[in-house]
């Protein structure tokens, strides 16, 4: 599993220190190991997600971490409900 620094992630995504301490703040980008400060790959995209809201869109951090929950929430309906129906498909319905 490749693993970040917030550094790292700073300069992959050309995003501003002070924009990712709001994100961390705001639990839109949370550590997987908090002792080291190394996080996921899953949260290199919610930083990329976050970033274009804000600078791209104008939205607020706080209007961005809820726009990033709400699209992994759809995403994992989403992807149940594709299992759901593939089941019901298998067992003939």
């Amino acid at each position: 599993m490749t693993s970040y620094t917030l550094r790292q992630i700073c300069e992959l995504l050309e995003l501003d220190e002070g924009l990712a301490g709001e994100l961390v703040r705001e639990a839109v980008l949370v550590a997987d190991a908090p002792e080291r400060g190394l996080y996921s790959a899953a949260m290199l995209e919610r930083a990329r997600v976050a970033r274009e809201l804000v600078q791209e869109l104008e939205v607020n951090v706080a209007g961005a971490a809820v726009i990033v929950r709400l699209r992994e929430e759809l995403v994992d309906l989403r992807r149940a409900a594709t299992e759901l129906a593939r089941e019901l498909e298998r067992r003939g319905g």
